[in-house]
């Protein structure tokens, strides 16, 4: 199941979406490509960057970015939101208990609160916690990866989040896989034109890793300077961010997939056999390869049963 938001600065984009494939590459709308879950009462309604995640008790937890303080990307930087979105599920059709949950109370830039971007969920194995991994700009403006931990999806153990990951630049849009009992952190270079030894000229996806599956801050480190999503042409900005992973569980090949951020809904698609390979060696594939729902914003995977995808076709 992928889920997404829309591209446009309303309700109905700002909302979760929905979309099936069985291979992983060719994605099929549910409800017409209308929202399948659109919140009411809370602010003006407004959550981005929809993530699903199986717990471990096999129901679903649904995180977002908190966008409920604004109504357009002009006026989100003076309501910036510590906050992000919670709500529980069953099945992907019924969502219950929405709320809101604050990770972190840290300042951001300019007197205003650090905003929690991007998060994503993932089981700790070693602390038996959830790990909530998201981005957020600490007083200078620089991003960073945080990491907060919970057994609840209530309450935080760790109200003053911990940096999971810290390149020594600006970071965001982090996303992790993993193989080969380590953990994979997909994230975009968020410089801009710095030219520095350690970023070249930014916006778009590089990666790194960490020594085993446990998420412990500050054991990921990026091996190769390189972005997997400018392949041979590294000299070249793409523009691109919001990646997810999917793993072929047919074949030792992965798919990243990446957001062209500036063309409005628009996805990219790099492919390997070696998440350990160069990430410049990925091969980018063809757009006749993968299909995407028109529109489609910051989007990502989680593994559903075909009862409970036969369900939400039937439903939706």
């Amino acid at each position: 199941m992928l889920s997404y938001f829309g591209p446009h600065q309303d309700v109905a984009s700002d909302s979760l979406h929905l979309a099936y494939s069985t291979d992983g590459l060719r994605w099929s709308t549910l409800a017409g490509g209308q929202p399948a879950y659109q919140l009411t009462g809370m602010g003006t309604n407004h959550i981005r960057d929809p993530f699903l995640f199986r717990k471990n008790d096999g129901t679903y937890i649904y995180i977002a970015t908190d966008w409920t303080l604004s109504e357009n990307d002009a006026n989100y930087w003076n309501n910036p939101s510590s906050k992000i979105f919670v709500a529980d599920s069953t099945d992907l059709i019924t969502f219950k208990n929405p709320r809101l949950i604050t990770l972190t109370n840290l300042p951001g830039p300019r007197d205003t609160p650090m905003h929690a971007w991007a998060p994503e969920a993932y089981y700790d194995p070693d602390r038996k916690l959830y790990a909530i991994i998201w981005s957020g700009n600490d007083t200078t403006g620089a991003n960073r990866i945080y990491v907060s931990y919970t057994e609840d999806f209530v309450t935080i153990v760790n109200p003053t989040p911990d940096v999971l990951f810290d390149p020594g630049y600006s970071v965001i849009d982090a996303t992790i896989t993993q193989w080969n009992d380590r953990n994979y952190l997909f994230f975009k270079d968020e410089t801009d034109s710095s030219g520095s030894a350690l970023t070249g000229s930014g916006k778009d996806i590089q990666i790194a890793r960490s020594p085993t599956l446990a998420l412990d801050p500050g054991t990921f480190t990026r091996w190769s300077p390189d972005y997997i999503t400018r392949g041979s042409t590294q000299s070249s900005r793409r523009a691109t961010e919001g990646p997810f992973v999917i793993k072929d569980p047919r074949q030792s090949r992965w798919y990243l997939f990446a957001d062209y951020y500036l063309n409005g809904g628009v996805f990219g698609c790099w492919s390997t056999t070696d998440l350990d390979a160069d990430p410049g060696s990925w091969t980018e594939l063809p757009s006749t390869q993968y299909r995407f729902p028109s529109g489609v914003r910051h989007a990502n995977a989680v593994r559903v049963t075909q009862a409970e995808l036969d369900a939400l076709i039937a439903h939706y």
